[in-house]
């Protein structure tokens, strides 16, 4: 799934914000204190979410401050793969387009309306992130 928005936050903070909740995350999840020079491709980290028995392995796959944040999850059921391609538009505007590509759906396997109702919901949840990351940036700012 693909989806395009324009956030009204510059470039350098959306990848300020990225890396703080990276790091944080991290901390909580390895007891590690990483620096966002830490960040770059092939950084692996493993996290036990409260709500599941389970482990996930995330993997930042590519990281390129102010063009592009790539990273996928892993977990023993499926796996899925976000990828943050951002185009600064003004100095408080950058366009976010967010890829999101889980392993476990598969659209050509559900009849045309679930397939829309499931793409809406998708697409539903993308937008709220993209737009969550710029009511936090713009919470920060104040």
């Amino acid at each position: 799934m693909k989806l395009i928005r324009t956030i009204d936050v510059s470039s350098e903070e959306f990848y300020d914000y990225l890396e703080s909740q990276l790091l944080k995350d991290i901390k909580v999840s390895t007891g590690h204190l990483l620096t966002p020079k830490n960040i770059k491709g092939g950084l692996i980290y493993k996290k036990r979410p409260k709500k599941t028995q389970g482990v996930l392995t995330i993997k930042i796959d590519d990281y390129q401050r102010g063009y592009k944040y790539q990273v996928t999850s892993k977990s023993p059921l499926e796996q899925v793969t976000v990828i943050y391609t951002t185009e600064s538009i003004s100095e408080r505007q950058t366009k976010v387009t967010l890829i999101e590509n889980i392993s476990s759906y598969n659209p050509n396997k559900h009849h045309l309306f679930i397939r829309w109702f499931s793409e809406a919901s998708f697409l539903g949840r993308m937008s709220d992130t993209v737009f969550g990351i710029e009511k936090g940036i713009l919470d920060q700012r104040e």
